[in-house]
């Protein structure tokens, strides 16, 4: 098991950069710092952006456990959106506010991957497993949608045991974010599959807004993706400014939560 996690990890080199070990000193010259009450903390503004994104994902979350009324499609929207949110203080927590003293402090050379990382990428992939039960109930026939649970949990389930193991063994492409984001495409494809199908077979109130909320998720991605490849975040901070990829991401998933609660959530029931 071992000796293959290592070959696909070595494999993945060849689409993935290694990621740099960076001098703990060289920590602050690559992004902003700030001491408070002695402790250093990093991108402070995109710190705030993030935790706001957290804060607000529970709060939707909430919002549709709330509103369920024994629609097991919003208790699982509100199980997928709680975990987003948990996911989001992890990843804030190990990539922004406090990364430095996660994974430099006391070092000569800062840790590429934290176990709060690892805690992200587990509870990401589960947040995305459950958004994709969601969309099963609201949209397939029950000897379908067992299918689907099956399947979905099954794939959930490899990547927490690929992910602990790859942590353990320091397998960092296997924990990397592009890994992360390459292991999501299935589960987001098949929850747009299903919901473009639907919208074919029966076009309703009910798949146009979902259809609305998966190409607003589509378009933030794209977006980041763009300020990453073009490389604006250091652009910017060349010229003293700090605005990352990530404050985009996180800017357009605030709208997209925003969305859900306010545009989708009326339409949510399970399939009659």
């Amino acid at each position: 098991m071992l000796a293959f996690l290592t070959y696909i990890n070595d494999f993945l080199s060849f689409f993935f950069t290694d990621p740099e070990r960076i001098l703990a000193s060289d920590w602050c010259l690559n992004q902003p710092c700030l001491e408070i009450f002695g402790i250093r903390i990093s991108q402070i503004s995109s710190s705030i952006l993030v935790y706001a994104l957290a804060f607000y994902g529970l709060f939707v979350g909430y919002k549709y456990y709330k509103t369920q009324a024994a629609q097991k499609s919003k208790l699982y929207w509100s199980v997928s959106l709680v975990l987003g949110g948990i996911g989001a203080f992890s990843a804030g927590t190990s990539f922004q506010a406090f990364a430095y003293v996660i994974k430099c402090a006391g070092k000569e050379f800062c840790d590429t991957i934290s176990a709060f990382e690892i805690a992200y990428n587990i509870l990401t992939i589960w947040s995305a497993g459950f958004l994709c039960l969601a969309i099963g109930v609201a949209f397939l026939r029950h000897s379908k949608m067992r299918t689907l649970a099956i399947m979905t949990l099954a794939y959930c389930s490899i990547f927490t045991v690929l992910s602990l193991i790859a942590f353990n063994e320091d397998l960092v492409l296997l924990v990397s974010f592009e890994f992360l984001l390459l292991y999501l495409a299935p589960l987001y494809l098949n929850i747009f599959t299903i919901t473009v199908y639907q919208h074919i077979k029966n076009a309703n109130e009910s798949s146009r807004k979902h259809l609305i909320a998966w190409l607003a998720l589509m378009l933030t991605l794209i977006a980041y993706y763009l300020y990453l490849n073009f490389h604006c975040t250091e652009l910017l901070w060349s010229k003293g400014i700090w605005f990352s990829a990530n404050d985009v991401l996180h800017l357009g998933m605030i709208g997209w939560l925003y969305y859900l609660s306010n545009g989708l959530i009326g339409v949510v029931e399970d399939f009659k």
